[in-house]
């Protein structure tokens, strides 16, 4: 069969998957029916999707060659599969509520990171019960912003459904003012709507989508290889059924890689702004990106002025994203430091640095910045080796003479995998960063994984089930058969070439 043929049929299969997929969505009630719920039917379908997904990619791999029409038709039916998961109910994700609340929040004009959830509820029991305390901690303009929120939290039984819902109540949101200010909009257009917000979501995809086939076009790679983004299942389930805002920066990534192949600095740290203010951590690119920029031409002859510029640009924009926020200070990050101190999950490396400090240390309580002083450790630990990989990126690795076009993005490629394989918080939507990546490097290691982590939601089942003893045993299930897909991949770069005749 022609694989043109097969590559139309795979997305039909993958489209029916997907409404099979939206048919069991609504079997998962918030709230309810926990033990009852079909978390291995639904793992059977991603699995089953993720096996078409690979065969597709290796249609692409070894079949097929840039063909305009046949593009636009695995376009059509990417569109396919996420208008099947469109009207789905959530699948074990919640964090689309709080996106919900903040954008309710910030189009009320109130500052989106000045009260956890928590505080709106128990406003008016505080005020009765304890109302010297409640004076003493909120002023004025505080006290009637609370009102106004507790009004709004029970304005619709949508909208009292949704906030009592919002997971970690008792912190203040973590999201950055670009996201904030596409929730702000979501309300606007319809309050309490996921749908709304998945819309929105389908544009920043789109953008994503625009933005790696004219990558793929300038460094003169089969534009077929956007697939490996648009059928992706862990791109599709987790920002069209999970509703995760990761796509949000994500597109902007992918400007900020189409303009590094252009060598459009400039722009490329513009992107790059945007994108941290979508969610924060590619700002570890800014250097890397700066070191290009340093040593490639320009018509700005001064590499220090040409540089400094790019850093006003960058610092400028996103003190501008959050200047609409910045009278309550450092309160804006109070959330993020809760994150950064709480939050372990999913995590493999970390996971064993946590246990190799817990043979040595026996202090296990509270510390700053972290829940024990292994996990501490362990968090300095990781936060080293990536500045030593930053600064081997950055000063020590030898460039090839003659190297390919895309060796421009290979160390911003390292770089964030390495944040994603380091994080103490290795969820799935947060793996959704390196997808874009993969149609550029074919790495069947990073393409496994966005299907091994799919496993991750079993852990739901073994909690659900009191089965618990298994949950520890995910995370190897995940990532051993990656690691040593990656070890084998790194074996075969590094064979010599046999060049006798």
């Amino acid at each position: 069969m022609r694989p043109r043929i097969l590559l139309i049929l795979l997305g039909i299969l993958s489209a029916v998957l997907y409404l099979a997929m939206w048919h069991i969505s609504f079997q998962f009630n918030w709230g309810e029916g926990y033990r009852d719920r079909p978390i291995l039917i639904y793992l059977a379908i991603y699995f089953s999707l993720f096996i078409s997904y690979a065969g597709a990619v290796w249609i692409i791999w070894k079949h097929t060659t840039d063909n305009s029409r046949l593009l636009w038709t695995l376009i059509v039916l990417g569109l396919l599969c996420r208008a099947a998961l469109m009207p789905a109910q959530q699948i074990q994700e919640d964090d689309v509520y709080r996106y919900l609340w903040d954008g309710k929040v910030f189009a009320h004009d109130i500052n989106p990171y000045k009260f956890a959830p928590a505080e709106v509820s128990s406003f008016k029991e505080m005020l009765i019960q304890d109302p010297e305390a409640f004076e003493q901690r909120y002023d004025t303009q505080s006290q009637a912003e609370l009102s106004l929120l507790y009004d709004l939290k029970w304005e619709s039984p949508e909208s009292l459904v949704f906030q009592e819902r919002i997971n970690h109540p008792g912190v203040a949101t973590i999201y950055p003012p670009l996201a904030q200010m596409i929730f702000r909009v979501a309300h606007q257009i319809q309050p309490d709507s996921i749908l709304t917000l998945r819309l929105l979501f389908l544009a920043f995809d789109g953008v994503a989508l625009m933005f790696i086939v004219l990558t793929l076009q300038a460094l003169g790679i089969n534009r077929l290889w956007a697939m490996v983004y648009f059928w992706c299942p862990l791109i599709i389930k987790e920002t069209f059924n999970s509703t995760h805002l990761d796509i949000i920066g994500i597109a902007m990534l992918c400007g900020t890689l189409y303009c590094v192949v252009q060598r459009r600095f400039f722009s490329a740290n513009a992107f790059l702004a945007f994108s941290v203010v979508g969610k924060l951590y590619p700002a570890i690119l800014l250097p890397l990106i700066l070191k290009q920029q340093w040593a490639g031409n320009s018509k700005i002859e001064n590499q220090w002025l040409r540089c400094g510029l790019s850093v006003v640009l960058f610092g400028g924009l996103v003190v501008f994203f959050y200047s609409p926020f910045l009278e309550i200070g450092s309160q804006n990050f109070s959330g993020l430091q809760a994150y950064a101190t709480r939050w372990q999950q999913n995590d493999s490396i970390f996971a064993i640095l946590v246990w190799f400090f817990g043979l040595f240390v026996e202090l296990n309580g509270p510390v700053p910045f972290s829940y024990d002083l292994p996990s501490l450790l362990a968090k300095i630990t990781v936060t080293c080796l990536l500045g030593v990989a930053l600064l081997y990126l950055l000063f020590w690795r030898k460039e090839s003479e003659n190297p390919e076009p895309k060796a421009v993005l290979e160390p911003l490629f390292i770089i964030m995998t390495l944040v994603f394989l380091l994080s103490p918080v290795q969820n799935p939507w947060y793996l959704c960063w390196i997808v874009p990546f993969l149609c550029i490097f074919p790495w069947r290691a990073g393409i496994l994984l966005t299907g091994l982590v799919g496993l991750y939601y079993l852990d739901f089942y073994f909690d659900y089930q009191d089965i618990n003893q298994y949950t520890p045993w995910i995370p190897w299930f995940e990532y051993i058969p990656f690691y040593l897909t990656l070890g084998w991949e790194y074996r075969q770069l590094r064979k010599p070439i046999n060049r006798s005749i």
